[in-house]
């Protein structure tokens, strides 16, 4: 079978598929990865997912992708799907992310694809609580080509169960071709042991941070809808109390949404010594290797169980999150974390502190984290069932 997966970028798919990849390929499946390349808007990283595509046996088509709304950017990126789809006979075709969930799906089944699949990990900025005139009507819009894409596709996977029912009770998805799952991390990869000592100290060097530190670590794009305010807040409350406590935020600028956190407010932040902004970093698994904590105080219409939480837990860490029903599944408050209110930066911090000063509940809901992860959001396990739902 030859199989198309159509996404954002080459780095979803390194970072988010490869399981999905290993169990596709079996059977003799050829794999085909349609995507935008990683690295074409500033990020130092052009080739370097696309050296380990190659290396898993995958034929990688690049396209020019761009995130955001844009009549004339997304005309070119339909017609080069067009193309791309005309000239190769796909038996199935997966679509992950809105765009190729709407736009794929219809050319797709313009062009008589066998079967053709599409992914839904979270609905995005705008879907979250936003009653300004230009998010309104593109929710409007979305939700009409979701009608369509979802009526001409084979199967509709989701990971958030509240999207999922609301596109059910709304009648925008049939529930009878539609599935729903869990997120999922490898737990392999993302293991407590996973990180050498030596790795550690060097970025702990390379931070200029001290062997005494704690250290809260958060993981997003610059979007204030992830909770950069609110991690920032509480980086300026614990300044005032805490010398020995550090938050790390790590992810690339959010540039060209309306919702982007500025660089300027980034860089100004980090004149304080207890804070520290990365950018972008290809392997965050170090960062959680060295902290104690890790948050994300999100209001973003996330997948259900956002990355920045799951790899946390995989790797033993306690996690925040706030009470939304789009990631508080991560959690059993009190057991492994807190949920906080959104938009609290009191709340967020209040929550920090009764964790990061308690070296037995750190331990103890570190332990219940990884526990977690490995009974509920394994990676084999969960593609194991998607498998089964789409072949």
């Amino acid at each position: 079978m030859k199989i198309a997966i159509i996404c954002p970028n080459d780095f979803s798919i390194v970072n988010f598929c490869g399981e999905l990849v290993t169990q596709l390929q079996q059977n003799n499946n050829k794999i085909y990865v349609i995507s935008g390349i990683h690295g074409e808007h500033g990020e130092k990283t052009s080739g370097y997912y696309k050296d380990i595509l190659d290396s898993w046996g995958i034929c990688h088509i690049p396209i020019k992708y761009y995130r955001f709304f844009s009549i004339t950017k997304d005309l070119r990126y339909i017609y080069s799907l067009y193309k791309i789809l005309k000239n190769n006979d796909f038996d199935l075709v997966i679509n992950i992310a809105t765009k190729a969930n709407i736009y794929s799906t219809i050319v797709s089944k313009i062009l008589g694809v066998p079967k053709i699949v599409c992914c839904n990990w979270g609905l995005g900025v705008v879907f979250s609580e936003n009653t300004n005139f230009k998010t309104k009507l593109i929710r409007y819009i979305l939700i009409k080509l979701y009608w369509i894409s979802f009526k001409l596709s084979d199967k509709i996977w989701f990971t958030n169960k509240f999207d999922y029912e609301w596109f059910i009770k709304d009648g925008i998805m049939d529930k009878e071709k539609s599935f729903l799952t869990k997120n999922y991390v490898n737990t392999n990869d993302y293991s407590p042991t996973i990180v050498d000592e030596n790795k550690k100290l060097k970025l702990k060097e390379d931070l200029d941070l001290n062997s005494d530190d704690k250290i809260v670590v958060m993981i997003a794009r610059m979007s204030w809808a992830k909770g950069v305010k609110e991690f920032v807040d509480s980086a300026n409350i614990f300044r005032k109390k805490y010398n020995k406590v550090k938050f790390i935020l790590i992810g690339p600028l959010d540039d060209g949404s309306d919702d982007s956190v500025p660089e300027s407010y980034l860089n100004e932040n980090q004149n304080h010594n207890n804070f520290i902004w990365t950018g972008f970093k290809k392997d965050v698994k170090t960062f959680y290797a060295i902290s104690h904590l890790a948050v994300l105080p999100t209001y973003y219409r996330e997948g259900g169980y956002p990355r920045g939480l799951t790899e946390a837990m995989a790797m033993g860490k306690p996690i925040i999150a706030t009470d939304s029903v789009h990631c508080c599944g991560t959690i059993e408050n009190g057991k492994n974390g807190y949920h906080v209110p959104i938009k609290s930066s009191e709340g967020l911090a209040g929550a920090i502190e009764k964790i990061i000063t308690d070296e037995s509940k750190m331990k103890r809901f570190g332990l219940y984290s990884r526990q977690k992860s490995l009974d509920e959001f394994d990676e084999g396990k969960i593609i194991s069932q998607v498998i089964s739902n789409i072949l």
